[in-house]
């Protein structure tokens, strides 16, 4: 019988037999996992969400009635009790059940690889949260179930852009979670120690809260002097004051998301790639009035204003968007699922970060979509 092709792959389990905690261990060789040949196996998005805010739920669909057939309702009970072929038919089937239990266990005695796997069970895309949370990832449980409970919003190529109000979450992923994982709160000390502090950052403060000031003097005629809450400016809203105050950010790619031993996170499953942002908070203005007089012309009143900023605000910001890069073959490498778990081959693991940086590698025969399933046999 033909050797199987077994690839490797990386699966959270304990380190050992008397081990109290999960690493990402690797099994390659016998231990590895099987291609799926059969091409019914997909990940179903057959399964409806439940409904927005407003609507009705969808009727369920009634039980069609088995249909009859007309001969046999005319001959009545007795002459299907008559019939022996049922139970000649039945006794055919256990037989031959019995001899595939007999191949089955002289397969397993001999240890002789088997050819192919069976399928797994069905994989709907509305499992993913419930299968996150088996994996102990509780923020991208709530984080996917957020986002399949929602409405369809198509994002627009625009840095100013404001999303609807109900697209924004403010609550299930916090900062004290964020800082965590060693590698993020080492990019956010370098952000707070010396990122905030480069020209280019000073530049963009300067022009942001000098942009704020030139439209309250040329539109208002105020010569503003006095402390600067930049949330309340914005109008308690935090894509505002991102738009209107945000000058520095650190970015955090999807391997600082990863543990010691280069495995998944709750924060690589919630966020993966995001962005660290620093935006002003708080700052004192000073403000002087002053005319200046050109030669053979009137008067013309100005002023000059020195700002201190005070306070900043540090925040995680991501889009949570699924869409490929424009002219890429590769699709964002997230793990092969099932219900209880996932797994990462490395092979679409180095595909994913050869993608990124500007190699178009794609792992397997063709673009994966949705027709990837790989079993641990």
């Amino acid at each position: 019988m033909p050797a199987q092709i077994r690839i490797p792959y990386y699966r959270l389990d304990f380190a050992g037999f008397f081990a109290l905690q999960k690493i990402w261990k690797l099994f390659d060789k016998t231990e590895g996992c099987t291609p799926l040949k059969n091409p019914q196996v997909a990940i179903l998005m057959e399964r409806k969400p439940p409904p927005l805010p407003g609507e009705q739920p969808p009727e369920p669909k009634k039980a069609e009635k088995p249909k009859l057939d007309p001969k046999a309702a005319a001959q009545g009970p007795e002459a299907k009790k008559a019939d022996p072929s049922p139970s000649v038919a039945a006794g055919a089937k256990s037989e031959k059940a019995a001899q595939a239990s007999k191949v089955s266990n002289a397969q397993v005695k001999s240890k002789e690889p088997v050819e192919e796997c069976k399928a797994p069970p069905p994989f709907d895309m509305l499992d993913l949260p419930e299968a996150m949370k088996h994996m102990g990832f509780p923020v991208a449980a709530k984080l996917s179930r957020r986002w399949f409970n929602g409405r369809k919003h198509e994002i627009q190529n625009d840095p100013q852009y404001i999303y609807p109000d109900d697209m924004v979450d403010t609550k299930i992923v916090s900062m004290d979670f964020v800082l965590k994982y060693p590698k993020v709160r080492a990019k956010y000390e370098h952000l707070i120690s010396s990122g905030i502090y480069t020209d280019r950052a000073i530049k963009l403060i300067r022009e942001k809260v000098g942009h704020l000031l030139a439209r309250k003097f040329i539109e208002n005629g105020i010569a503003y002097s006095g402390e600067l809450d930049a949330f309340a400016h914005s109008g308690r809203n935090i894509q505002k004051l991102h738009n209107e105050f945000q000058f520095q950010r650190e970015v955090v790619n999807n391997f600082d998301t990863l543990d010691w031993s280069c495995g998944l996170t709750d924060l690589t499953a919630s966020l993966a790639n995001f962005a660290l942002c620093a935006a002003v908070a708080e700052a004192r203005v000073y403000t002087e009035k002053y005319y200046k007089y050109p030669k053979g012309a009137a008067p013309v009143y100005c002023c000059q204003s020195h700002v201190e900023v005070t306070h900043i605000y540090v925040y995680a910001r991501d889009s949570y968007s699924f869409a490929d890069k424009p002219g890429k073959k590769a699709s964002q490498y997230l793990g092969h699922w099932n219900r209880n778990s996932v797994i990462l081959v490395p092979a679409a693991v180095a595909s994913d970060l050869a993608a990124n940086y500007g190699e178009d590698v794609q792992w397997g025969e063709r673009p994966v979509h949705g027709r990837w399933f790989r079993q641990a046999c």
